[in-house]
């Protein structure tokens, strides 16, 4: 779904609009989901993926609500829900119309332009997102997300900040769109506030 530089983006803006940018957790739970490395986790369990009658998978956030709403005091879970919409909406909003729709000989080729942009794209967001690297890691503790390996979040906040390491791009976007981009950003921030300002009132 989105890169772990969108999801950063994310989490800033709603760390400025609930804690005036002062938590750490928020981030990592903004890219807990996507912890698969050095060992697995089954992105089916931690973006609690639940399958249609009509087989189709998608993010249920609202299921990790339910499950998860008594440790919404802990910004860590904030931040994972945020992971959870956004990715909800880049399948609705880009996936479906960039990727799905598209001859099964043309997919692949298409992610990997996508992941591509997604390089050339971490410079172009820090034009309009003034982030910096995570420093310290505060120890995340009890939590009790399935397939979740806490233990393991240093190597994704590594690989975050290696992501500033980017000079600016030489080359155009393949198959993203930087005002697309921006868009679903704001959308993914707003909804989430929204469903935040109902489950924290």
């Amino acid at each position: 779904m989105g890169s772990r530089m969108m999801h950063y983006c994310i989490t800033t803006e709603i760390n400025k609009h609930f804690y005036q940018s002062k938590e750490i957790k928020i981030h990592l739970g903004g890219l807990a989901p996507d912890l698969t490395h050095p060992i697995y986790a089954p992105k089916a369990l931690t973006h609690f993926v639940q399958v249609s009658e009509d087989g189709r998978k998608r993010t249920d956030y609202n299921l990790f609500i339910q499950k998860h709403k008594e440790y919404f005091d802990d910004s860590f879970y904030v931040g994972y829900l945020s992971h959870l919409v956004a990715d909800s909406l880049w399948y609705d909003m880009i996936y479906l119309k960039q990727i799905k729709c598209l001859p099964e000989s043309e997919k692949q080729s298409a992610i990997e332009k996508g992941y591509r942009d997604f390089r050339r794209l971490n410079k172009m967001l820090l034009d309009y997102y003034p982030l910096i690297p995570i420093g310290d890691i505060p120890l995340v503790e009890n939590s009790n997300i399935e397939g979740l390996y806490t233990e393991y979040l240093p190597v994704i906040v590594k690989q975050l900040n290696d992501d500033f390491q980017v000079e600016q791009p030489t080359e155009p976007l393949e198959i993203y769109n930087l005002e697309n981009m921006l868009s679903y950003l704001r959308l993914s921030i707003s909804e989430t506030i929204k469903l935040l300002n109902l489950i924290l009132r």
